[in-house]
């Protein structure tokens, strides 16, 4: 195992260790599970040539969050009886695998992102990152921030890939600790260039801009806001433009419509974990800006106590699916998965205990079925195989395009009464039905309710957060 060494002659360090792909194939062994990192980290170059010579290998793992590169082995069933792919987020790729079972989905959220690799026995890292600095540095590029402080520098890991890009990988500011890793820590060095990927940047639909004017009330000057990648992330930003004052953003992704934002001063700071898919515009900026704009490791922005010490937190997340009570399914449709957990536990929870604190949880009201039929989105109880993602303890606000739910703290009756006004109106009678057949309300509690009472309650207050308090034992006489 390769140990950083600050005192030999890295270019000659370079020379020795460096060998081709095929070379560093050899290098992997049965039992060997592999952090692959994210994105633009993965190397995809490794995975196509152990793919084509997968008869050569057998019980190797690889644990990664998220391709954006059609690798082979996603597509070929074959490849289980060679490789294990365990992977923390889905996105459309991962969504076409597992359709062809050819990988597994952890159950994991992006707060126990290390734990669940060394869960499974993560012991190798293979990684693209930028070309070494003057002194050695290899900077791990924007998607590597947010994991490099915790997976590189662990004593699971004793055996290192790193792959040399100086076209596909961006460099992040950032200090040694958390954005560089040694080229002598590799035990193999591959150079591999890329091309630059990125998705889109979504637009929003009209659904997404009626969600966000039910959030816009309550996002006040000088908030952090965090938001996703997609088209309800997409609608907040615009509006921002248009609030008074400015404000700041904490969140587990940095998007391409914050630049313009963060230009004109909209936007005074920038604290993320990762980019959301950015352009290679957005990469360069990143790398030069002298604007208060920085990634940081996972450990500080998706965490909940890391959110949780944010004063003035606005928490905007997506989910596919609540109950009465304020249960949600947030990644998968019934059974199938779709997204993942991701970040939104420590958002959600982080903004209930944060000062001032505010968290927010998005969906449309119905979605067709297979049949072609309309169905809502809101249910009276989660159907059986619902996999539950958000505890209804930690839920603030249920926002969809009929409304917003205030139901932090509220008892289930007030709960029910609240999520049916926020429903599709066809399916609101419906609801009422259903849930009288439960314990958990009756008739009476509807008294001079009227469900199609669509008037928006001025925003309340922000509530009092439950200040965390890490305890010692000892202060305490047992």
């Amino acid at each position: 195992m390769a140990k950083k060494d600050l005192t030999a002659d890295w270019q000659k360090y370079y020379k020795d260790h460096l060998v081709t792909i095929e070379e560093a194939a050899k290098a992997i062994q049965p039992g060997d599970a592999i952090y692959l990192g994210q994105a633009t980290m993965v190397p995809y170059a490794l995975l196509d040539y152990l793919y084509e010579h997968k008869e050569e290998y057998h019980n190797v793992s690889f644990w990664y969050n998220v391709m954006n590169y059609p690798a082979n082995m996603l597509f070929d069933h074959d490849t289980k009886e060679h490789f294990r792919l365990l992977n923390v987020y889905n996105l459309p790729l991962d969504r076409m695998a597992i359709d062809e079972h050819t990988i597994e989905v952890l159950g994991a959220g992006y707060d126990t992102y290390a734990n669940s690799m060394w869960e499974y026995g993560v012991n190798t890292s293979a990684t693209q990152v930028c070309p070494p600095d003057a002194n050695g540095w290899c900077n791990v590029g924007c998607y590597g921030v947010c994991t490099n402080a915790v997976t590189n520098t662990d004593s699971h890991i004793v055996k290192k890939f790193g792959f040399i890009d100086s076209t596909g990988v961006y460099p992040a500011p950032g200090p040694l600790e958390d954005n560089y890793i040694h080229i002598t820590e590799f035990d193999y060095i591959i150079e591999n260039n890329t091309e630059m990927m990125a998705l889109p940047i979504p637009e929003p639909t009209e659904m997404d801009e009626k969600v966000a004017s039910y959030i816009l009330p309550y996002i006040n000057e000088g908030d952090k806001v965090q938001i996703g990648f997609g088209g309800l992330g997409e609608a907040i930003l615009a509006n921002l433009a248009k609030l008074p004052g400015s404000f700041e953003v904490f969140s587990e992704v940095l998007c391409d419509s914050m630049r313009p934002l963060v230009e004109s001063g909209k936007i005074t700071r920038i604290r993320a974990a990762s980019p959301g898919a950015c352009t290679e515009e957005t990469f360069r900026w990143l790398a030069t800006t002298k604007h208060d704009v920085r990634l940081y490791p996972r450990t500080l922005c998706i965490e909940p106590l890391g959110a949780m010490e944010q004063e003035n937190l606005v928490a905007i997340n997506a989910t596919f699916m609540v109950d009465l009570l304020g249960q949600a399914c947030s990644e998968a449709q019934g059974l199938k998965p779709y997204t993942g957990m991701g970040g939104s536990l420590a958002y959600i929870y982080g903004a209930q205990r944060a000062k001032n604190g505010r968290s927010f949880l998005c969906l449309r009201s119905t979605y067709v079925d297979k049949k072609g039929e309309t169905q809502s989105n809101i249910v009276p109880w989660l159907p059986a195989g619902s996999i539950v993602s958000m505890l209804k303890n930690y839920v603030m606000f249920i926002v969809s395009e009929y409304g917003l739910a205030d139901v932090y703290l509220k008892t289930y009756v007030d709960r029910i009464k609240a999520l049916i006004k926020i429903a599709h109106p066809d399916f609101r009678q419906w609801l009422k039905d259903q849930i009288l057949t439960t314990p958990l309300i009756e008739e009476w509690d509807f008294k001079d309710y009227d469900m199609n009472d669509d008037t928006v309650a001025p925003p309340r207050q922000p509530h009092t957060a439950v200040p965390y308090r890490n305890y010692e034992f000892s202060t305490y006489e047992l």
